[in-house]
């Protein structure tokens, strides 16, 4: 069995099925040299029927038992080690040790949307005569890059997107339609930015005066460091006089806010609609679930995890997972919606014994 990598994967779809359980690193139960896979389809999928031959990933008894009864069966199965595939008989089964993680390779093998890098620069593009534009950098038709910026090789500015003076996009980055970068902002390597990002706008701070509100100018900028996703329609402020950080490897969903000084660890997750207030501090390897509300300057320590819709308004120790609003830890969290659970039953118990 080949550690994944250790192989060149299969240069695309169909696949021989040794070939690509070789590919996931796999141990392949069964025979099926003969059988070419043209698609990776979900158990949802193969219950209603698919024509060609397929993959599935089965992570449960009920995906295997599921999978027996489609009308055609799926040529491979992955499945973690351990899972009772018995009702599958007759289908190759591919072991893996983690079934997310192979649906994740899955998807790169069997991915046949268009590339976006090209090399090509559209005559719509406009790109200023300081700006330093790398080798093999695709600019899509309404791109922008301003004065001095830089856009590193191999990167894609996408229709419309906005690269602000002075900033600089690493190598192999992409940036999805209508993003802005401001000055001041500084990407990594092969970073993502999705469709409306805004990288580098204003954070939101003022300062009262009897005449009213007197804005805070921010002078700081943002840094985003290699290989970070950030999701679309999804705002990370310039700090005010230091830079705002994301650290390498960090994903972050749609339709987030990353206010001004946030300082993000590397290896985060950050799901949808979360909102980070200013000078919070996230740790490496923390895990937020969607729409959570961080407060400002609390830190949450590395390897955390918050459930979704919590809201953090205090410190979270490293490696603690933590819940609710205020959030807290889920142990006290969980006792604390048995109790409330129980509250109608108290005071029933209450009552009956004020009636005797």
């Amino acid at each position: 069995m080949a550690a994944p990598g250790s192989e060149p994967a299969p240069s695309g779809p169909p696949y021989l099925v040794p070939a690509l359980a070789d590919a996931l690193g796999a141990r392949l139960e069964g025979v099926g040299a003969e059988v070419r896979l043209a698609r990776l389809a979900s158990p949802a999928a193969a219950r209603a029927g698919v024509a060609e031959p397929y993959v599935v990933v089965a992570g449960t008894e009920a995906d295997a038992e599921a999978l027996a009864a489609a009308p055609r069966p799926p040529a491979l199965v992955v499945a973690p080690e351990g899972l009772d595939t018995a009702a599958l008989a007759g289908v190759p089964v591919a072991r893996v040790p983690d079934a997310r993680l192979a649906l994740a390779r899955l998807t790169v093998l069997f991915d046949r949307r268009p590339r976006l890098a090209t090399g090509e620069r559209s005559e719509g593009a406009h790109v200023d005569p300081t700006a330093n534009v790398g080798e093999g950098v695709t600019l899509m038709p309404g791109a922008v890059v301003l004065a001095g910026a830089t856009v590193g090789d191999r990167s894609v500015v996408g229709p419309g997107s906005v690269v602000g003076p002075g900033a600089v996009v690493g190598r192999d980055c992409v940036l999805h339609a209508n993003v802005t970068l401001y000055d001041g902002v500084r990407l990594g390597d092969r970073v993502v930015l999705h469709a409306g990002c805004v990288i580098g706008a204003d954070g939101f701070g003022y300062a009262a005066s009897p005449a009213g509100a007197v804005k805070v100018r921010h002078l700081g900028g943002v840094v985003i460091g290699d290989d970070v996703e950030v999701g679309a329609n999804t705002a990370i402020d310039r700090g005010t006089l230091d830079d705002t950080v994301v650290g390498a490897g960090t994903k972050i969903d749609n339709l987030c806010q990353v206010g001004h000084n946030v300082r993000i660890g590397r290896g985060c997750l950050i799901a949808g609609m979360t909102g980070i207030a200013g000078s919070a501090v996230i740790g490496d390897g923390v895990i937020v679930g969607g729409a959570v509300a961080v407060s400002d300057h609390v830190t949450i320590g590395s390897g955390a995890r918050i459930a979704g819709r919590s809201g953090v308004t205090k410190d979270v120790p490293p490696g603690e997972t933590w819940a609710g609003f205020p959030a807290r830890p889920y142990r006290q969290f969980a006792r604390r919606l048995y109790l409330l659970d129980r509250l109608e039953d108290v005071w029933r118990a209450v009552r009956r014994l004020e009636g005797r």
